[in-house]
């Protein structure tokens, strides 16, 4: 959480100029997302909400805003245009849509009675695996559209250094994070120890360098103006 919020701060002086809010957005959700993963926030903002765990229904859901934010930004920066329209398009919609009525539909098909971090107490039910399994398939989703053209980016040895790094951190962010829902829908026994734990923080970390360096990337640029991919990598708000 400290690592997205941090990189969230840097980009306030630019949001309030007007750049690049969505992206800006995308960070303070995530933030937020986070936060909810931690009982010292989790607990209180439950209690606040009926103690019925609403709160991890809402950090679903501000994971599904990220990630549409996130998918439709990087497509747009790194010109992948087949991405933007899975994602934005009307098969992306009907996936986001699809997760986003499974996940209330086993929320209530659940006995959730007390706060319980990450329904620690609850994995004895059914539909609360249903729940969790229902939330990552738009992870998987969104991960599976962008992955390939960030990686391309990457490789890509005529564009400027810091989009290619960007791209990188990007591309091996969602990666690790489509490698964990994966894990997590696949294992017979959904706890998968440490890795729980490592791959999923591991892959924010990632995805928030990677972002950092995009926004460097366009300050130096913009300190000296040159046409070219990086000015219309960012022009996009």
């Amino acid at each position: 959480m400290g690592a997205t919020l941090f990189f969230a701060l840097l980009r306030v002086p630019g949001a309030i100029r007007g750049e690049n809010r969505g992206m800006f957005s995308a960070l303070i959700l995530l933030s937020a997302a986070m936060a909810l993963s931690i009982p010292f926030f989790y607990l209180p903002v439950d209690a606040l909400l009926g103690g019925v765990n609403l709160a991890n229904l809402l950090l679903r859901y501000l994971l599904f805003a990220v990630l549409l934010i996130l998918g439709l930004k990087a497509a747009a920066a790194f010109q992948a245009p087949l991405a933007a329209r899975l994602i934005g398009g009307p098969a992306g919609i009907l996936v986001l849509t699809a997760a986003t009525v499974a996940v209330a539909v086993f929320y209530g098909l659940s006995d959730l009675p007390e706060s319980s971090t990450a329904l620690a107490d609850y994995w004895d039910q059914d539909t609360v695996h249903a729940y969790g399994d229902s939330s990552r398939l738009y992870q998987i989703y969104v991960g599976a559209c962008l992955v390939p053209s960030l990686f391309g980016s990457a490789a890509a040895f005529r564009r400027p250094a810091g989009i290619r790094l960007s791209a990188a951190l990007l591309a091996l962010g969602l990666s690790t994070a489509v490698i964990h829902s994966v894990l997590s829908l696949t294992v017979v026994n959904p706890d998968i120890g440490v890795w729980d734990t490592v791959l999923p923080y591991s892959a924010v970390i990632m995805v928030s360098l990677g972002l950092a360096l995009l926004w460097n990337s366009h300050r130096i640029a913009k300190r000296h103006p040159k046409p070219g991919l990086l000015a219309r990598a960012y022009a996009f708000r």
